[in-house]
């Protein structure tokens, strides 16, 4: 039996079903996967799996729930290992631990946020996780300001959607082997983590009061 038998052997319809529908994602790209596939490749009955799964876009929902659910956990990991204090080293973190994620996790990536049946964003279930980042960020850049990192009156939301587009680019690069030759010592991902690294050290220097920039 193979490494992966072994693993669906030890899941019940529900996680077959997920495993299943993500190796149809990476199958078929925009097109797939739908329940009557997914029944076939696990030898399932097809009735059953509609137990679980009343539609396609149930199905598609529930493997884009379990991909944001070890986002959140990689994010989380990564984040309390920064000393709390420092929290532009979280904010950091937090951006290293997105682009390693997509890294490893390319055909996920592409499924949330490329999927033409999947918008993340108007749905409630799977909104709540990439809330929960925005809000992560947010009180990480509110932290930074409130001990001085950031000027008083810096434009926190802004800062915050600046640097989800900047994350979120790099993580596409990644994805698409953009930064294979940015430079040639690192692997891509450390590349766009270097240039993440840079990205936030400047806004934590641009935006710092000019008593503290003198230092």
């Amino acid at each position: 039996m193979s490494k992966h038998d072994d693993i669906m052997k030890g899941l019940g319809l529900h996680g077959q079903a997920v495993v299943a529908a993500l190796e149809l994602v990476a199958d078929l790209g925009r097109r797939g996967p739908g329940l009557d596939q997914v029944a076939i490749r696990i030898g399932a009955d097809p009735a059953k799996l509609r137990k679980i799964f009343p539609d396609d876009e149930s199905l598609l929902f529930a493997v884009a729930e379990q991909a944001l659910m070890r986002l959140m956990d990689s994010c989380t990991r990564a984040v309390v290992k920064i000393d709390p204090d420092d929290a532009v080293g979280q904010f950091l973190a937090l951006g290293q631990a997105y682009i390693r994620w997509a890294a490893e996790h390319r055909v996920q990536f592409r499924m949330i946020f490329g999927h033409p049946r999947l918008n993340a964003a108007q749905v409630p279930e799977l909104r709540r996780y990439l809330d929960s980042i925005v809000d992560l960020m947010t009180r990480m850049l509110e932290r930074a300001r409130d001990t001085g990192r950031l000027r008083d009156g810096e434009d926190i939301p802004m800062l915050v959607l600046s640097s989800r587009i900047f994350a979120y680019g790099l993580a596409q690069m990644v994805v698409d082997g953009r930064t294979d030759s940015w430079f040639p010592s690192c692997t891509p991902h450390e590349a766009a983590e270097q240039a993440l690294q840079d990205f936030v050290k400047r806004i934590a220097r641009g935006s710092a009061p000019r008593s503290r920039r003198r230092r």
